[in-house]
C-alpha cells in the first residue's frame, strides 16, 4: 500500500491558526540539504529556551517559504519553538511573532520519509478543490518517535491565498 492510497480523498480541512510568538532559527536551504537540521536545531531550541527560562507553548514547527518539489530549489526554512513570551536576547536564535494563518490542514501519522508522496496527494486535493497555495507550508510535530517513525504525528498546514 502506498502512502498516497492511505490518504482519504477529502483529507484536507480549512482553518485559521492563532498567532503565536516563537524562538526561531532561520536559514536558506534546499530539499537536498534539509536533513542536516534534524534533530540538532530542535534540541538547541529547547536547550536555549530552558537556559532563558522560557516556557514552550507548543511543539516544534518547521515553516517553509517558497519550497516546491524541485530538490535543488532554495527556500527559506524557519524552525520554531512556540513560547509564551520572549526573553533575553540570544545570539543563535531570534524571537518572531507569527500571525494568524489560513490554511488547508491534514494530520499525518507515519514516517517523514513518506512526505514526498503525502505532499503530492495533498496538493492534488488542494488544487482539485479550487484552492491556491500562498507558498507557505508548516509542519507541526506533535509526536516525534525516532525509534519507531510509524508513530510520528505531524500536522501539515498549506497556506491558502
Amino acid at each position: 500500500m502506498t502512502t498516497q492510497l492511505s490518504i482519504p480523498e477529502n483529507a484536507l480541512s480549512v482553518k485559521e491558526t492563532q498567532p503565536f510568538t516563537a524562538l526561531t532559527f532561520t536559514t536558506r536551504t534546499t530539499l537536498l540539504t534539509l536533513s542536516q537540521y534534524v534533530p540538532s536545531v530542535a534540541q538547541h531550541l529547547y536547550q536555549e529556551a530552558s537556559r532563558l527560562n522560557l516556557h514552550a507553548a507548543g511543539p516544534i514547527q518547521w515553516i517553509y517559504t517558497g519550497a516546491n518539489s524541485d530538490e535543488t530549489n532554495e527556500f527559506q526554512l524557519e524552525i520554531v519553538l512556540p513560547i509564551n513570551q520572549p526573553g533575553e536576547p540570544t545570539e543563535e536564535f531570534s524571537y518572531n511573532i507569527f500571525p494568524a494563518f489560513r490554511c488547508a490542514t491534514y494530520v499525518y501519522t507515519g514516517p517523514w520519509s513518506d512526505f514526498g508522496e503525502v505532499y503530492d496527494a495533498l496538493f492534488a486535493q488542494l488544487y482539485r478543490k479550487g484552492y491556491q497555495s500562498d507558498g507557505h507550508v508548516r509542519e507541526i510535530y506533535s509526536v516525534v518517535d525516532h525509534a519507531n517513525p510509524a508513530n510520528c504525528v505531524t500536522e501539515i498546514q498549506i497556506g491558502l491565498v
